[in-house]
């Protein structure tokens, strides 16, 4: 008894690959002829992030890039990408690729960074709450969330103990503060902003 003949299946509009199926027989023969199936098998190996698509008298391997729809009918997967040349920046939203093929040329992968300028303004906001936060913690602690007439309190209680220790405290603190913002104004790349570390010590 000879083996069935298989046959393999492809989207009609993408003309990707979709599965397989034993071909028809009629008369004793099995039918090769197919609006949307070939007897040609694709290839063995597919290398990932690629599909196998008919070109007619072929198969090829084509990039995949797009999103697919999961059994909820949600998008899902996908390459998400960013063109800088056409105005993307670290706020715009991935987009996805509708159709098979590469991405777009000059498309990137990994959201653009925030641009310098900006990156500085949010380190140097850091900095200064971090230091407002240290000043507190040290007049109040071991209080975790002090109220700022504690803060008054233990503030003009220090000052009974030792009349220069506020000063002395407030010095450090802020010395520290204008340190790291010192480093931060200094800073050239994206990648030395982000290598100042935030610290105080309380």
């Amino acid at each position: 008894m000879s083996s069935l003949l298989m046959m393999y299946t492809f989207d009609l509009q993408t003309r990707v690959h979709t599965g397989s199926r034993p071909a028809q027989v009629v008369g004793g023969k099995p039918l090769t002829q197919s609006a949307y199936a070939t007897a040609t098998p694709p290839p063995e190996t597919i290398p990932e992030g690629h599909v196998a698509r008919w070109t007619g008298t072929a198969w090829e391997t084509v990039e995949d890039h797009r999103q697919h729809l999961d059994s909820t009918g949600t998008k899902q997967g996908g390459t998400p990408y960013w063109l800088p040349s056409e105005g993307d920046d670290w706020q715009s939203q991935p987009r996805y690729s509708e159709d098979l093929g590469p991405l777009p040329e000059g498309a990137i992968t990994v959201r653009p960074e925030k641009p310098l300028p900006r990156l500085k303004e949010e380190k140097a906001h850091e900095i200064k709450v971090a230091c407002d936060a240290a000043i507190v913690a040290s007049l109040t602690m071991p209080a975790s969330s002090p109220s700022s007439a504690e803060v008054s309190v233990a503030a003009a209680s220090l000052a009974v103990v030792d009349p220069d220790g506020p000063d002395t405290l407030l010095a450090l603190h802020t010395s520290r503060r204008d340190e790291l913002l010192a480093a931060v104004d200094a800073a050239e790349t994206v990648d030395a902003v982000q290598a100042v570390v935030v610290d105080y010590d309380v």
